[in-house]
């Protein structure tokens, strides 16, 4: 178990700075007691410690990042104890460098089932896919919250046939569960 933070979009130092205070906080957690925040990382930066992490009490920020996936594939409950801006638990937006081609390509959610409280917010993603094949709803536990997911990658190839329509990705071991 490992506590969270409640920074937002506001980050101190430089990006090294920014990754070794997310190694040190989360290596070897398997419950983030808060919220999991992930801003402004690096390409370069290997964020495997992350697959650990099998739940998270507040909520999962995901912003300004330039990594090409998140190896939170053991991530299987959020419960939204926190919102992000009020109403979300799940919080993706602008993960792309505009002048590169390092750019977040899949969230890998494999095994998340339920987000317990609070809605999604997936939106200005250049190169994201399957973010809009994913059935939110089936996640979801509160039916007053709409999904918001937008604007993210074009040209996505389609999810495996043993999926009917709804996977994390391309292969046929990324279908939603």
């Amino acid at each position: 178990v490992c506590a969270g933070t409640l920074n937002g979009l506001s980050v101190t130092g430089d990006a090294q700075h920014q990754y070794q205070t997310l190694h040190k906080m989360y290596n070897n957690c398997e419950i983030v007691m808060g919220n999991l925040e992930i801003v402004l990382i690096d390409h370069t930066q290997d964020l495997s410690f992350l697959q650990t992490i099998r739940e998270v009490t507040g909520y999962i920020l995901i912003a300004m990042n330039v990594f090409a996936s998140l190896p939170l594939q053991n991530l299987r409950v959020i419960r939204g104890t926190q919102f992000y801006e009020e109403k979300f638990a799940l919080f993706v937006l602008l993960n792309y460098n505009p002048n590169t081609t390092h750019a977040l390509r899949h969230l890998g959610l494999n095994q998340l089932t339920e987000i317990l409280a609070g809605g999604v917010y997936i939106e200005k993603n250049a190169q994201l896919c399957h973010v809009d094949t994913v059935e939110w709803r089936d996640i979801m536990r509160d039916p007053r919250q709409e999904p918001i997911v937008r604007d993210n990658g074009k040209a996505c190839a389609p999810c495996h046939e043993s999926c009917g329509g709804h996977c994390w990705g391309p292969g046929p071991e990324d279908c939603q569960k």
